[in-house]
C-alpha cells in the first residue's frame, strides 16, 4: 500500500527528457521519474541492498527493505532509438536528497542507515546508466549520462550520521563515506570512461566528518566515570580512564582528517602554480577558521581532559596563527582588513582556554588558562586587524575562575596554596570590574555567576581570612546589584539608555548561605594545636567571636535585602555557627533560641522540591523550620530546653497550618 506522503510525491513527479545527437543517428532517451522505490535490481530479484558498502560494488543480503519507501509503482524506464533498454532504479537525485532529509528531521537515529540504503540503490543505478550509455555512445560522444549522485548527495549522508549521535561508529561511517568520494577518483578507479560525473568530496564533505569526529570525542568520552581518575594501589598514580582515552583517540582522528584535507589544498595549489592555471576545487577544498574550531572543540570539550589534550589544542592555535600571517600578505581586503580563510577569533581562543581550565590531571591547567587569557587581551589592545575579534567576554573569564576555584576544591582544607588560588579568583574578578568602569566594546562586566565563583574559591580554600574575604566579595556583590537597580529607575525616569543596560548581578539566597556557612565552619582554622595556652585560647575566642559577627551581619542583610529571603539552610547555618563560634553557656542558647523562634516565624518562600523526601521538607505552617533545623538545634540546647522550644514550635505550627 501506498502511504499518503508517497501518493502526494507521485503526483508531483514529471518525467524528466534528456536528447543526445550525432551525425549518424538521432537517439532519445526519456527518463520516467516515479516515486521512490525499493525495487530489486534484475538480476538479484530476491535480495534487498545492505547499507555496508559502497566500494565499486553494491553489496547485497537478505535483510528485508524498509516498509516506509516501499512501492510496486512501475520503475524508470530509459529507451534508445538502437535497442531498448528497461532498467530498474529507485530514486532521481532530487527525491532522494528530499526524502534524506526528511529522515533526518523525522528519526534520526534510523536515518544514517536508510540514507546509506538508498545511496547504495542510486549507486547500482547510476554503474548500469554508465554501462549503457558506454554501449549506446560507443559512436559518439557528444552527450553525458545522467548523474544521479552528486557530493551534495553524500554529504547528506554523512549529514544523517552527524545527527545521529551515535559516537564512533557514526564518525567511522562518515569518514567511510568520505573515503569512498575520494578512491572514485583514485588513479587506480574502474570508473575513469565517467571520472570527471562521480562526486568528489568538498569543503562541506571533510567538515562534516570532522564534524563527527570532534563530536564522536565528547560522546565517548562521556561514557562511564571519564571525569574521575583512579589510583593504582602499587604506584600511587593518577590512571587515565578508558572513557577518556577513547575520546583522545576521536579527536586525534579529526585532526588527522583536518591534516589531510590540508595536505590535498597544498598539493592542489602546487599542481596550480606547476600548470600556471587557477584550480577553482582548490580554494574550495582549503580549510577555515569554521572547520579548525570543530577540532579544537574536540580537543577542548574532552570529558576529563588532559595535559596532552590541551597541548594539542595548543598546536592547532599555532598552526592556525602561522597559517593567518601566511596568508595575509595574498588574502583580499576589506575597508583595510585583510580576509584570510584560517582567522583565530573569540571562539578559537575560548576552545582553548576551556581545555587548559578543564585539564584535571595537571595543576598547571589554571595557570596556562589564565596566559591565554591576558594574551587576548594585549591582542586586542595592541590595535591590530583582530581586535574586535579576540576580545575575551565574560564567559572567557568565568573558564579560568571556575579552574582556579576547583583546583582549590580538589585540594581540600589545609593546603597553603589554595589562599592562592583563591587570590587569584578575586583578582580576575577585580579586573573584570575594571574593565566594566572602562566600557569596552562589547562591554564585559562582572555577573552573578562572576561573584558567586569568588565566593566558592574562598569557601572552599579554609583558609582563616576566608570569612572576611567572602563578606567582602558579597557586600560588593550588593553593591553592583543595588547600583544596577538605580540606573533602571533612572532608565524608567527617561534618564538613561537602555542599550547599555543588563541587570547582570542579583544575589540570591544561596550566595548569602554560602558566606554563613562558610563562618559557621571556621572552627579552629589557623589555630596552632601544640599551643594551648591561656592567651591562645583568648585569641581564639576573639577571633571566633568576630567570624560569628560576620554571619550574623550577614543574617541581618538578608533579612533586609528585598530580592531575596532566607530560607531553611540560612537558619541551620545561623544555630550551627553559633554552636561552633560561641563559648558553650547560657547566652549562646538564649541566642540560638531566639534564631529558632526567627526560624518558624519567617515565611517560606521556597518552592517545594519534588526530589527531597517529604519528611525533610518544612512542614505546613512550620515557616522556615525543616528537618536539618530541628537537628541543629538539637544539638546546639540542652533536652530541657528542646523539648520546651519544640512545643511552643508544634503549637505556632498547628495555629497557622489551619
Amino acid at each position: 500500500m501506498l502511504s499518503a506522503s508517497s501518493r502526494s510525491l507521485s503526483r508531483r513527479c514529471r518525467p524528466w527528457t534528456v536528447t543526445s545527437s550525432s551525425s549518424c543517428s538521432r537517439k532519445r532517451i526519456v527518463v520516467t521519474s516515479s516515486i521512490p522505490t525499493i525495487a530489486s535490481h534484475r538480476h538479484h530479484t530476491s535480495r534487498a541492498l545492505s547499507t555496508i558498502s559502497f566500494d565499486a560494488a553494491a553489496y547485497f543480503s537478505n535483510s528485508p527493505s524498509s516498509s516506509s519507501i516501499e512501492n510496486n509503482n512501475p520503475a524508470t524506464t530509459i529507451t534508445t532509438s538502437n535497442n531498448n533498454i528497461s532498467i530498474e532504479h529507485q530514486f532521481t537525485r532530487q527525491q532522494a536528497e528530499e526524502q534524506i532529509n526528511q529522515w533526518i528531521k523525522n528519526n534520526p537515529l534510523i536515518a544514517p542507515y536508510k540514507a546509506e540504503e538508498c545511496l547504495a540503490k542510486l549507486w547500482v543505478t547510476q554503474q548500469e546508466i554508465f554501462d549503457e550509455w558506454a554501449k549506446a555512445e560507443s559512436s559518439s560522444s557528444s552527450s553525458s549520462p545522467p548523474v544521479l549522485i552528486t557530493p551534495n548527495t553524500v554529504n547528506l549522508c554523512i549529514s544523517a550520521w552527524c545527527y545521529s549521535n551515535k559516537g564512533q561508529i557514526a564518525a567511522e561511517r562518515a569518514q567511510r563515506l568520505l573515503n569512498w568520494m575520494e578512491n572514485l577518483h583514485a588513479p587506480s578507479s574502474s570508473s575513469s570512461q565517467f571520472a570527471s560525473l562521480l562526486p568528489q568530496p568538498n569543503y562541506q564533505s571533510y567538515a562534516l566528518a570532522i564534524d563527527a569526529w570532534a563530536q564522536a570525542a565528547v560522546i565517548e568520552s562521556s561514557k562511564g566515570s571519564a571525569a574521575t581518575t583512579t589510583t593504582t594501589s602499587t604506584t600511587n598514580s593518577k590512571s587515565i580512564p578508558d572513557a577518556t582515552k577513547a575520546g583522545f583517540n576521536c579527536a586525534k582522528r579529526a585532526e588527522e582528517l583536518l591534516m589531510r584535507m590540508q595536505a590535498k589544498h597544498e598539493e592542489l595549489q602546487r599542481l596550480s602554480e606547476i600548470t600556471n592555471r587557477d584550480l577553482p576545487y582548490n580554494s574550495e577544498l582549503q580549510p577555515d577558521t569554521n572547520v579548525f574550531n570543530k577540532v579544537l572543540m574536540a580537543w577542548s570539550h574532552i570529558r576529563g581532559g588532559t595535559k596532552a589534550s590541551s597541548i594539542r589544542a595548543m598546536r592547532i592555535l599555532d598552526l592556525m596563527q602561522e597559517l593567518h600571517h601566511h596568508q595575509s600578505s595574498d588574502a583580499p581586503s576589506w575597508q583595510g582588513i585583510g580576509l584570510s580563510k584560517v582567522q583565530p577569533n573569540l571562539h578559537t581562543y575560548k576552545c582553548v582556554i576551556y581545555a587548559w581550565g578543564h585539564a584535571s590531571h595537571t595543576l598547571e591547567g589554571p595557570d596556562r588558562a589564565e596566559e591565554i587569557l591576558r594574551h587576548m587581551l594585549s591582542i586586542s589592545k595592541a590595535g591590530n586587524n583582530l581586535g574586535k575579534e579576540v576580545l575575551p567576554d565574560e564567559e572567557c573569564f568565568h573558564i579560568v575562575m571556575k579552574s582556579h576555584a576547583e583546583l582549590v576544591r580538589r585540594r581540600g582544607k589545609g593546603d597553603i596554596s589554595n589562599a592562592d588560588r583563591a587570590r587569584q579568583v578575586t583578582d580576575l574578578l577585580n579586573w573584570m570590574e575594571l574593565l566594566a568602569v572602562r566600557r569596552t566594546k562589547p562591554k564585559i562586566e562582572p555577573t552573578t555567576e562572576s561573584y558567586r565563583i569568588a565566593l566558592s574559591a574562598w569557601a572552599w580554600s579554609h583558609h582563616i581570612d576566608a570569612p572576611k574575604q567572602v563578606e567582602e566579595i558579597l557586600f560588593r556583590m550588593i553593591r553592583a546589584c543595588e547600583l544596577n537597580r538605580n540606573k533602571l529607575r533612572d532608565i524608567q525616569n527617561g534618564l538613561g539608555s537602555k542599550d547599555s543596560f543588563t541587570l547582570a548581578v542579583t544575589p540570591e539566597t544561596k550566595d548569602f548561605n554560602t558566606v554563613i556557612n562558610c563562618c559557621s565552619f571556621a572552627r579552629g582554622v589557623g589555630v596552632p594545636k601544640d599551643e594551648l595556652d591561656d592567651d591562645i585560647k583568648l585569641s581564639q575566642q576573639l577571633a571566633l567571636k568576630e567570624t560569628y559577627d560576620i554571619a550574623e551581619g550577614v543574617s541581618d542583610a538578608l533579612l533586609s535585602f528585598p530580592y531575596a529571603q532566607p530560607d531553611s539552610n540560612t537558619f541551620a547555618g545561623m544555630i550551627r555557627a553559633c554552636v561552633n563560634l560561641l563559648p558553650d553557656t547560657d547566652e549562646r542558647d538564649v541566642r540560638v533560641i531566639d534564631i529558632f523562634r526567627l526560624a518558624y516565624q519567617t515565611p517560606n518562600t521556597a518552592v517545594k522540591s519534588s526530589v527531597i523526601p517529604e519528611r525533610l521538607q518544612v512542614p505546613a505552617g512550620g515557616g522556615c523550620v525543616d528537618a536539618n533545623v530541628l537537628r541543629q538545634l538539637r544539638y546546639a540546647i540542652p533536652t530541657s530546653e528542646y523539648i520546651r522550644v519544640r512545643e511552643e514550635y508544634e503549637e505556632h505550627r498547628r495555629k497557622n497550618s489551619k
